[in-house]
Formats: C-alpha cells, structure tokens, sequence
C-alpha cells in the first residue's frame, strides 16, 4: 500500500497501440471513488464514467475492493491517466509486469480482457464485461446460441458491408458521405471505379468494412472485367450486401437477399425502397441504422443470456 490512497495500480494490458487498455485498481472502495473521482458501480456491475487524465472509460466492479478500468489504449492516453492517479497516490507494478492473466482467477474474465483491446465497436466493451456473470449464472452458450453468438461477434470483428450496384447507382457517393470523407471517386462516367474500395466505417455505432464494389455489368475491357471479377468474390462473402438503384435504374438481380435502396432521391423520390441522397444527406441516418439492425439486431443485445465471443474458430 502507498500514500494517503492505499491503491495497488496494474495496467493488465501491454504497452502499445490498441483500441483500449485496462487498468486494475485495488483499495477499499471510498479511496478508489476518491482517487477516481466518481462513484463506483456495484459489485458486478459495469458504468461508463470520466477518468482522470481527460478520457473516459468501462469501470467493471468485480470484487468489494478491486476495480477494473477500461479507457482508450493509446500511450499518451495510459499516461495521462497513469500520472494522475500518481498525483493521488497510488502506486504502479512496473510497466513490464503489465498482464491481462494475473488481473483475474476467472478464466472466463481472461479471455474478456485478452480480447478487450482488440474489438472494432465500443459496445462491444459492456457486453463482453458482463460475460463472467452471466456463464457463471446461466453456464457456458449452447447451440441455441449460437446464432445469436456469431450475429453479437459482429460487435468484436468489423462485419463487411458490400455496396452493389449498376454504374452510376452512387456508390462512390453514398460511401464518401457514409464515411464523411472521399474515399471513392464520384463521376457521371460510367466504370469509374475499377476496383474495390473498402473503409472502416462506425454505423449507427456498429463499426463495418464498407465496400465499394465496381459497377455490376458487362464488359470488353480487361481491367474493368478482372476488377469485377475479383470484387465478386468479396461480395459473395460479405455478411451484408447493399443494392444501390438510381431513380432510372433496376436493381441487380444477382443478389435477391441485399438491402434496396434508391439513391439520389433528391432528383425522384423512392417509392419501391428506402431512398437516400449523398448529396443532401436525407435517409443516411436511417440507412445506418437499419444496416445495424440487419447485422447486430437490437432483441441480441437486449437478452442477458451468455454468448460465444470468442467464436468457433478462437484460441
């Protein structure tokens, strides 16, 4: 124990570049709640709250006087936090002691917190924290779970979206205003991207691979075909298709189970799908949420049943 705190700091994750860390606090709990600066969540249970060192994170509760603290896993960030805690007291394990394992006995938390770092969508934090609880309650996911298990896994691995369409559907356009930057070229020439474009983009929260695929058609241009050709490919194995239709246009038949929509609906309104306008931004917000539904729905957040988050194919 050390200073006025009392409070034993690790940080369980290494050094380095991630998505988040995460710090373990001990102490009784009113000298955490001083040092920290907010109050803390019953035993169990998992608040977001500000940090210290101007972050905020997951604090997971998971013993009367240990804490585990979720903020963003940038260096500067754990160092910011590192020294203000520092100022009130509490005392580190050396940065070289740093281990997710020695943070926990409970071999469920030890895989939370190795996987932890590496998830694409930040609600993904809470529902992993309380996967402990919840097999120790209910027991290990069976196969009535596992769909619902690789639907919520969505939230851990970026699921790829595939945006298909005719030349000139606005693919390149709804991609750049879906990422809010230019990642594709927008033209009125048809066959304007030869090959695919692909982002990390956060959709109504849910963080996807968008792709921008070439135009579905014919073609006596080499470069144009084995673009297409390869593109196919990705899309047939896209968890998600999206089919693009400008007022003029029908939709591509090669893919029965894409979402429609029509695009450019601020030259002719959309009466057979749901419209979007690249250009003026109407049904974007609406667009991504619907998306987010069809790849992570709602009901499968809302069951605290236990799930599979490390998949069937994981360590």
């Amino acid at each position: 124990m050390n200073g006025e705190t009392g409070i034993q700091a690790r940080w369980c994750t290494p050094t380095g570049a991630a998505a988040i860390a995460v710090l373990e606090l001990r102490a009784a709990p009113e000298v955490i709640e001083r040092a920290l600066g907010v109050p803390l969540p019953d035993i169990g249970g998992v608040s977001l709250r500000a940090l210290p060192g101007e972050d905020e994170g997951l604090l997971l509760r998971t013993a009367h006087d240990t804490l585990l603290v979720t903020p963003h896993g940038g260096p500067r960030v754990r160092q910011r936090i590192s020294e203000a805690l520092l100022a009130r007291g509490a005392h580190f394990a050396h940065e070289d002691a740093a281990d997710w394992s020695a943070c926990t006995d409970d071999p469920v938390m030890r895989r939370v917190l190795a996987l932890l770092p590496h998830v694409a969508s930040d609600d993904a934090l809470p529902l992993l924290l309380a996967q402990p609880e919840r097999w120790k309650r209910f027991g290990a996911p069976g196969m009535g779970d596992a769909e619902r298990g690789a639907r919520l896994r969505r939230l851990i691995h970026a699921p790829t979206v595939a945006i298909v369409g005719a030349p000139n559907a606005g693919k390149s356009s709804l991609i750049n205003a879906l990422a809010g930057r230019e990642l594709a070229a927008a033209s009125p020439e048809a066959g304007t991207t030869r090959d695919y474009v692909s982002a990390r983009v956060a959709l109504a929260g849910l963080t996807c691979n968008l792709i921008d695929a070439p135009g579905t058609r014919d073609t006596d241009d080499p470069i144009e075909s084995r673009a297409i050709a390869a593109a196919r490919t990705t899309i047939a194995a896209a968890d998600l298709r999206v089919a693009l239709a400008a007022p003029d246009q029908a939709f591509p038949d090669a893919w029965p189970d894409a979402l429609r929509v029509r695009t450019k609906i601020d030259l002719a309104p959309a009466h057979d799908a749901m419209g979007v306008s690249a250009q003026t931004g109407t049904g974007l917000a609406e667009l991504a949420r619907v998306i987010r539904e069809r790849l992570v729905p709602a009901a499968d957040l809302r069951l605290d049943r236990p799930f599979d988050f490390v998949g069937p194919t994981g360590p």
